[in-house]
């Protein structure tokens, strides 16, 4: 690392990064092009520091999230065998068959992120509160989804093991949809994600929102709680108000963790 980025970012977020595990997981001359990527990036340093104040916090939020180990991951012969063939590689009549790969078959985390006018102003806190959850996608070498959401849906952002590739990243730290919050289209793309993964090992869908939203009526007709249900996908959410979150509650989450708390 050059003299120049250290003077660009304080010791703060640089012992934030490099104690992070995703950010670890980069090789030296990557992790030099992120620094240099976001050294001037305002909104980054003030998710970061954010995030390195909210230990207490962090610590809460790992531990609703799943503790996988190798030896937890029992799928059924069948779908193993399934998995296998579709992963098979052919080449001159030889087939590779990534055994190795039995030990690391997690669903992905996905991320529903409310990114309305009403929540503009908690932006930073909420994406602090997803790097610890980087963290744990890079320890297990699990995939990250991040879907933003506001009026409408944006495009799901795909980080491949927690993988900080710099220009992806940006998209999720200066992203912001905008508008009157519209839920349910964003648990529906979440549930499409999650049902298109050939995995279905502790699936889960992690709800960020204010409990604000225009098609509250629309959501308590929809069958979108039971369905996540019958696929075993674990809900949770980070709510910014506990009273917000009991005058219109997602009923179907599993755990509720408030911000204000």
């Amino acid at each position: 690392m050059t003299e120049n980025m250290n003077t660009q970012l304080t010791d703060e977020i640089l012992h934030f990064l490099y104690s992070h595990f995703a950010f670890q997981a980069l090789h030296e001359q990557e992790q030099q092009q992120f620094i240099a990527h976001f050294q001037h990036n305002a909104q980054f340093k003030e998710i970061v520091v954010i995030a390195s104040t909210l230990q207490e916090s962090i610590v809460e939020l790992e531990a609703m999230m799943p503790k996988i180990q190798d030896k937890d991951v029992l799928l059924p012969p069948e779908t193993y065998s399934q998995l296998m063939k579709e992963q098979t590689i052919v080449s001159d009549n030889i087939y590779y068959v990534p055994f190795g790969q039995k030990g690391k078959m997690y669903s992905p985390i996905v991320i529903a992120l409310q990114q309305s006018d009403a929540m503009k102003t908690m932006q930073a806190f909420c994406k602090a509160t997803i790097l610890p959850i980087f963290n744990l996608c890079a320890r297990q070498q699990r995939d990250l989804v991040v879907i933003p959401f506001g009026q409408t849906v944006g495009k799901p952002l795909y980080f491949h093991h927690a993988h900080l590739q710099p220009q992806l990243f940006s998209d999720f730290i200066d992203g912001n949809k905008g508008g009157e919050a519209q839920i349910l289209p964003a648990l529906m793309k979440a549930r499409e994600l999650l049902q298109k993964c050939p995995i279905q090992n502790d699936a889960e869908l992690i709800i960020i929102t204010d409990n604000h939203y225009t098609d509250v009526a629309a959501l308590s007709k929809n069958d979108i709680g039971k369905t996540l249900k019958q696929l075993r996908i674990d809900v949770s959410v980070i709510a910014m108000s506990e009273k917000d979150f009991e005058d219109q509650p997602i009923s179907f989450a599993d755990k509720v963790l408030f911000a204000e708390q």
